[in-house]
């Protein structure tokens, strides 16, 4: 009996080994929001917090954001790219997390709320299937009327995730998730409440 069952996962470990990824390439995905945050992520502002306009920007140095990694280090990592519009994306997203959140942003004469994309990454470490970890940086400014900066900060938000190795869907849904985290993170903070309610004249 010892005998067979050693025989067993002997067999389960050859089967994992053999379906486990012998290779890597290079790969790219084009954003497509889809909003990823629970119910318990959401943080509401405050019911003054609102803006005239938001507008997004693509602070990104390059294309490549990540890199994809053969768990064993059997072969050299390969390079992640970020194709299509990453300003839309994030415009979608603001428009998604802020109306969640309560903020509004077609209100006349209010502030306007810059949102810069600093930086992307997502690390994909590939076996049999893959883990994903992701990092979005947001740059948030809130200017008052004549362009003046009232409030700035930049913002972080990470998300981890698991599927099938090279997976657009997951790359997407990693980033969108880290991203709706950087956004909610902007929404929550105080002084940004603050700013909009005070339409910057503080």
């Amino acid at each position: 009996m010892h005998h067979r069952a050693n025989a067993l996962l002997a067999g389960v470990g050859f089967l994992i080994l053999s379906c486990a990824q012998k290779s890597i390439a290079p790969t790219s995905f084009s954003p497509a929001y889809k909003s990823m945050l629970e119910p318990s992520e959401v943080s509401l502002v405050k019911s003054c917090a609102v803006a005239s306009s938001v507008v997004a920007k693509n602070g990104l140095p390059g294309s490549v954001v990540g890199k994809r990694t053969l768990e064993g280090g059997a072969v050299a990592p390969q390079p992640i790219s970020l194709t299509g519009d990453p300003t839309g994306w994030v415009r979608s997203a603001a428009r998604e997390i802020f109306r969640q959140s309560g903020v509004r942003t077609t209100t006349a004469g209010a502030p306007v709320v810059t949102l810069s994309l600093y930086q992307v990454l997502i690390n994909e470490n590939v076996h049999v299937n893959a883990g994903y970890d992701a990092r979005v940086v947001i740059d948030a400014t809130v200017l008052d009327g004549q362009g003046r900066t009232c409030w700035s900060e930049r913002k972080t938000g990470t998300a981890q995730n698991y599927g099938h190795h090279g997976s657009a869907e997951a790359y997407r849904e990693t980033v969108d998730h880290a991203l709706d985290r950087a956004l909610m993170s902007v929404a929550a903070d105080g002084g940004f409440q603050e700013a909009l309610c005070t339409r910057c004249s503080k």
